[in-house]
């Protein structure tokens, strides 16, 4: 028996596939206004994505990722200065998220434990 393999969503499909959704939430505003403000909460987490998958693009770049900063930039069609303030947001969105996930907290307690055990990290948290 063949093993089952898994669908890969491409972006433009995903982007697609949310375009239909935002329609019938459309329908759904139109028919009751109550439900736009499902929208503005969705357009907020649009906005937060937006951000942190910014300050993501800049870290890969900085790390020698496909693209550069400048094509980064080039991308967003913006100046330089405005994608460096995009990035400090998302960055601060990225720690908060961390934060409430308790990412902080489980990396500092994992590198107590291998301290107190005398063993050296071996990867990069």
């Amino acid at each position: 028996m063949m093993g089952r393999r898994d669908h890969v969503t491409e972006p433009a499909e995903l982007a697609a596939n949310l375009s239909r959704f935002f329609k019938r939430l459309e329908d759904h505003a139109a028919g009751d206004p109550a439900n736009l403000v499902l929208i503005d909460e969705l357009m907020e987490d649009l906005r937060r994505t937006k951000l942190r998958a910014i300050a993501r693009a800049a870290r890969s770049a900085k790390e020698g990722g496909d693209y550069t900063l400048g094509e980064i930039v080039a991308i967003l069609g913006i100046r330089k200065q405005s994608v460096h303030e995009l990035i400090q947001k998302g960055r601060a969105l990225l720690e908060a998220q961390r934060q409430r996930l308790g990412v902080v907290s489980l990396r500092e307690r994992r590198r107590e434990r291998l301290e107190a055990a005398g063993v050296p990290d071996r990867r990069a948290s």
